[in-house]
């Protein structure tokens, strides 16, 4: 009986230890370091002072060239779409951000939400001096793309929607409050692991991270019907029929919302924005060469 107490005891010391170390080894580490390859400026921060590192790829930088923007999903950061974004003519200027919250951006930021990051996208534009560009938005980015046409609409010269998210009706279960306590627990799960795992930063670099769950947990999809429903420019909704994630429903919805836009369907998965963006490249090469609006001041 004494082995098993001082066993017990140094097991809740070399717990409680470690829990201290990881909490101190937190409290030091700031952003993840800048992946090579990426530039950064500094923008407003979206819902609370100061400012946020935000990074991003530029393919042209400083040239006069029509803009191009691509926008990640959640879980995930820009470098999902760098195969796609080397796959575009150099005629564009393409820009893949990394979200705040993601990647070599800021983690730390007050509101993780797609409208807060469309906020993050203008300021991004404007930074780089860049009037409109054409924005494509893959997954949870369509809801940042349609978010920035609710803000800016001038701001697109047109959208793409890539397996991207958009109505509420056809997201999880369909209801906002039911979508929004799952999203909660999630949250609450993640945040609970992360106070009694000692794990030295690791929990904060996995894909399904406190970021992802904010992201999901701060968002509202429900005013997107009608930013959809307002929405008057050039549209190419690229989706996969077996999407296990963006039902093939909520892209002929979008299109119906948005009688004037192009819809593409492939026998593909969610995932092929970057596993087989060869599938898709010439529609949308072809799309953004039709709508080439100016992109600088």
């Amino acid at each position: 009986m004494f082995t098993v107490k001082v066993t017990r005891r140094k097991f809740a010391l070399v717990y409680a230890g470690s829990i201290m170390a990881s909490v101190a080894t937190m409290a030091r580490r700031k952003d993840s370091p800048v992946a090579g390859g990426l530039s950064v400026v500094e923008v407003n921060t979206a819902g609370g002072p100061g400012q946020v590192r935000l990074a991003y790829l530029d393919s042209a930088p400083g040239t006069v060239k029509p803009v191009v923007i691509l926008i990640h999903g959640s879980p995930g950061t820009g470098d999902v779409l760098h195969k796609l974004a080397a796959l575009l003519p150099v005629t564009f200027r393409v820009i893949v951000p990394d979200l705040p919250g993601f990647g070599s951006s800021s983690r730390d930021i007050p509101d993780y939400s797609f409208r807060a990051h469309a906020h993050y996208m203008l300021e991004l534009m404007d930074a780089l001096g860049i009037r409109a560009a054409q924005v494509l938005g893959f997954s949870m980015g369509g809801g940042v793309a349609l978010s920035m046409v609710d803000l800016a609409p001038e701001r697109l010269s047109s959208l793409v929607m890539l397996s991207a998210i958009g109505i509420q009706e056809h997201e999880l279960t369909g209801r906002y409050w039911l979508n929004h306590a799952i999203h909660g627990l999630q949250l609450a799960a993640l945040r609970t692991l992360r106070l009694v795992v000692p794990h030295f930063g690791w929990l904060d670099d996995i894909p399904f991270n406190i970021s992802y769950a904010r992201n999901f947990f701060d968002s509202d999809q429900r005013p997107l019907r009608a930013v959809l429903s307002r929405y008057k420019g050039p549209m190419l909704i690229i989706h996969g029929t077996k999407d296990p994630l963006v039902p093939l429903s909520a892209a002929l919805e979008h299109h119906r919302l948005v009688p004037q836009s192009e819809l593409l369907l492939l026998p593909s998965d969610h995932f092929m924005a970057f596993l087989e963006p060869d599938l898709f490249k010439d529609r949308l090469i072809d799309f953004l060469q039709r709508w080439d609006g100016a992109g600088t001041k």
